[in-house]
């Protein structure tokens, strides 16, 4: 269980657990289970109570793979019965959700069963629609015979027509003008038929052009929609079996049984796939082909009709520039010419004659216009019907593809139904362990470490104490001989006198301590020996890159299990009250502190740290405990014991954070160097841990005799450095920084110090600090603020130079390029 339950409200009802009320959660006899794609959920997955809470998880992310967005908005927005108040694990949550998820997915296929009755029904229509089409067909083949017969009647009937014409023209003058007149009417019926066979031709082109593109683009839509299907299908088969070889690879140690038969069944439906996915291909090249067979047939048809038409016009023009021409050779020819023709063609009158009397009556002629009507209403039905069948033959396609899709959510159902019976399995195993560690939960602690220090007989025993400080600058020699040696390693850390006395000024000043430096400079070993020396307990603490909040400093509570997991920096903060700790000093070390931003998880006791000594605590949990630790307040608060200094060590590089200004203003800084140089060390007698009460006693002595010189030197920062600090580099401070000085200052000089020490240490930290590194600083700013610590050093009447500020100065100016002006 991760700690993330603490976050869900369970350390809120511990009282419950302990109780033994029952973890269930109800209605959890609904569908439950996994994909078919995914590991199932096997027995071995149920043997154990660890494993069954696995077997839910793994489950539950099935469930989701599964799932629509709108089942898990349903699923997520309603809790489940009956769980208003109580202790559940996010265990029983996730059966919750993987349950409405599953019987939203049962919905679904009770949809989808009614949807295949449905699509029966229309099959069965289908099936007498395309009965009816091929009886439709039949009919129009048998008009497109008789059409085709008429057809020729009507070509021999034109042919005797062009034969009687030119007999007519060979008659007579009267019976000629009368033939023309006829043969005048023929032309313009025939050009009107020629016309309107045009008009239809270029129609019925248009048409069935409109119908191939829309067709094309239909089928070529329909092409694409399969391809992304198709796309889609290898897709999520893909991702089912990423996510099945990482199932199986994680649990390959615990289940290797398991792993071959789910790798067999990998193996069968990665070949069912394959072979669906071909079958599908398949079918999409033959539903292609034979969509393009049929446009490419109806496009040679037109073609052909097409051909047919442009014959008959050049024929028809053929015959009008003959009569044309024929009229031109007579209109030119001179009358005894033409008496003589048609001398000539009066012996022909009588043949001529005959043969006009066979001419076609006007009955016929209505007969053969009604008969190429009636041709054109079967063209037009003929096309509707193909047009018809086509739809036809998509639906089907399409339900067939329906059917496999439905088949295949069967599948699914009957193994969501099985993965249902091994989940309430699981839960019947989840319930009996969850009341088995309520029972064994029962009487214990959730501070286990905590508890045993109360019974620590070391830790609650009193030692006697070193109440003794007549003189600070003494106090910081013996402390420097004593932090340089230490007989336990015997290994020497030399540090001078003025970094010792720094330190203790600064415990005087603040809680929170950063020392920054290069790697290899002693900033962990410092807080360290200082410990030793003072007789101070300490404790060391790693702080991690992936620290993001308060319970990856001080530890969470695990609700399902009933104990809070203590840190070591929750341990060191509760041995520091213990009675073996608590008069005197404590330091809690921070190592590499800026891995991680203090400003996320030390947030809390950054808070509480300039808070009244009344109001600093840290609640460890929203509802008290039992039986909880000596030391907790209502059972479940620390207090934030003031015997502790909190000293954090930072390297700056590529791996680390910055700090904030607030965390800056708050502590205490210091900037170990990089070399230090060795003395003789003094013999030192053991004595006994320095007390709390003489160290702060110490301190507020020196504060009281040096308190004029303290508020000096606030003055002289204040007025001196506020104008140019504020105008050009926007650097302020309030009144927290003059608290610091009024603590820090006393205590510098009565150690031996002077006060431009004090004061240079406190203006290069505090406000010099915040000018680095800055890229809106410009060289003229850095050279009139370094004339401005020159100009004013002197007024501050002690004796010294400001190393640390004017080096700080300098260092800006040589990386904006000034080093003459520096």
């Amino acid at each position: 269980m991760s700690r993330n339950s603490n976050k869900s409200g369970s350390p809120s009802q511990p009282n419950r657990n302990r109780n033994r009320n029952r973890v269930s959660v109800p209605g959890t006899e609904g569908a439950a289970g996994k994909s078919p794609n995914s590991g199932p959920v096997t027995d071995a997955d149920i043997t154990t109570p660890g494993t069954a809470i696995e077997a839910i998880s793994k489950v539950h992310s099935q469930a989701l793979e599964t799932a629509t967005e709108g089942d898990i908005e349903a699923a997520t927005k309603t809790a489940p019965p009956g769980t208003d108040g109580l202790d559940i694990v996010m265990a029983a949550r996730e059966l919750w959700e993987a349950n409405e998820l599953c019987r939203a997915r049962s919905e679904r296929m009770s949809r989808l069963e009614e949807g295949e009755r449905a699509l029966k029904e229309s099959q069965d229509l289908l099936t007498q629609e395309q009965a009816q089409l091929a009886a439709d067909g039949k009919a129009l083949e048998e008009r497109d015979s008789s059409l085709k017969i008429k057809e020729e009647d009507v070509r021999h009937r034109e042919d005797g027509l062009r034969v009687r014409e030119l007999n007519a023209e060979a008659g007579f003058a009267a019976e000629r003008r009368v033939s023309l007149q006829l043969l005048d009417q023929e032309a313009a019926a025939v050009r009107e038929e020629l016309s309107r066979a045009r008009g239809l031709i270029s129609a019925e082109r248009a048409d069935w052009d409109a119908r191939w593109r829309q067709e094309d683009q239909r089928v070529r839509a329909e092409l694409e929609q399969l391809r992304r299907e198709q796309a889609e299908q290898h897709a999520a088969s893909a991702r089912e079996l990423d996510e099945q070889r990482r199932q199986f690879e994680t649990e390959a140690s615990q289940t290797r049984a398991a792993l071959k038969k789910q790798q067999a069944q990998l193996d069968v439906r990665e070949d069912v796939l394959r072979e669906d996915r071909e079958a599908f291909d398949l079918r999409v090249k033959q539903r292609a082909g034979a969509s393009s067979e049929e446009a490419e047939a109806k496009y040679r048809d037109l073609e052909a009709r097409l051909a047919a038409a442009r014959k008959e016009r050049d024929g028809l023009y053929e015959r009008l520039r003959e009569r044309e021409e024929a009229e031109r050779v007579l209109g030119n020819r001179p009358l005894d010419q033409v008496k003589r023709e048609l001398d000539a063609l009066i012996k022909e009158n009588k043949s001529l004659s005959d043969r006009l009397a066979k001419r076609p009556s006007e009955d016929m002629v209505t007969r053969l216009e009604m008969l190429e009507r009636a041709q054109e209403e079967w063209e037009a039905d003929r096309a509707r019907l193909s047009q018809e069948l086509m739809a036809s033959r998509a639906l089907v396609a399409r339900s067939a593809i329906a059917v496999t899709e439905l088949e295949s959510l069967r599948d699914q159902k009957a193994a969501l139904e099985t993965g249902r019976d091994l989940l309430q399995a699981a839960l019947e195993e989840l319930r009996k362990d969850v009341d088995e560690r309520i029972r064994r939960s029962d009487g214990v602690s959730p501070f286990p470490s905590c508890s045993q220090m109360d019974g620590d007989d070391t830790l609650q025993g009193r030692v006697p104490m070193f109440d003794e400080i007549p003189d600070l600058a003494t106090f910081c020699s013996d402390l420097q001989n004593r932090v340089a040696f230490d007989p336990t390693s015997g290994k020497e850390l030399y540090y001078s006198i003025s970094d010792i006395r720094c330190f203790l000024a600064g415990m005087a000043m603040s809680r929170l301590h950063l020392l920054q430096g290069i790697s290899g400079t002693g900033k962990t070993s410092l807080p360290l020996a200082f410990a030793r020396a003072l007789g101070a307990g300490a404790a060391l603490i790693e702080v991690q890159a992936g620290w993001r909040d308060r319970q990856d400093l001080i530890g969470h509570f695990n609700a399902f299990e009933r104990r809070f997991y203590e840190s070591e920096f929750l341990q060191a903060l509760y041995k520091a009250q213990c009675p073996r700790h608590e008069d005197g000093v404590f330091i809690v070390v921070l190592d590499e502190m800026n891995l991680s931003h203090p400003e996320q998880y030390f947030a809390d006791l950054l808070s509480a740290l300039e808070q009244d000594p009344q109001y600093q605590k840290l609640d460890l949990m929203t509802a008290a405990v039992e039986p909880a630790p000596a030391l907790l307040q209502n059972g479940r608060t620390l207090p934030l014991p003031q015997n502790v200094w909190f000293v954090g060590t930072a390297n700056h590089d590529e791996t680390t954070k910055d700090f904030a200004d607030k965390t800056y203003d708050r502590a205490h800084v210091m900037e170990l160097p990089r070399h230090r140089e060795s003395f003789k060390l003094k013999k030192t007698r053991a004595r006994a841990p320095v007390s709390l009460a003489t160290l702060q006693g110490a301190f507020a002595a020196v504060q009281n005799t040096y308190q004029q010189q303290a508020a000096a030197a606030y003055r002289f920062v204040d007025t001196q450095f506020a104008e140019i600090l504020g105008r050009r580099f926007r650097v302020g401070w309030g009144n927290r920084l003059e608290r610091q000085m009024l603590n820090f200052v006393p205590v510098v000089i009565a150690a031996g110090g002077t006060m431009t020490e004090a004061v240079d240490h406190i203006l290069a930290t505090k406000l010099l600090r915040k000018i680095r590194d800055r890229h809106d600083t410009r060289p003229e700013d850095l050279e009139a603020l370094r004339l401005a610590v020159e100009e004013a050093w002197p007024r501050l009447g002690s004796q010294g130079e400001p190393v640390k500020s004017t080096s700080i100065v300098r260092a800006e100016l040589r990386r904006l390029g000034a080093d003459e002006a520096a």
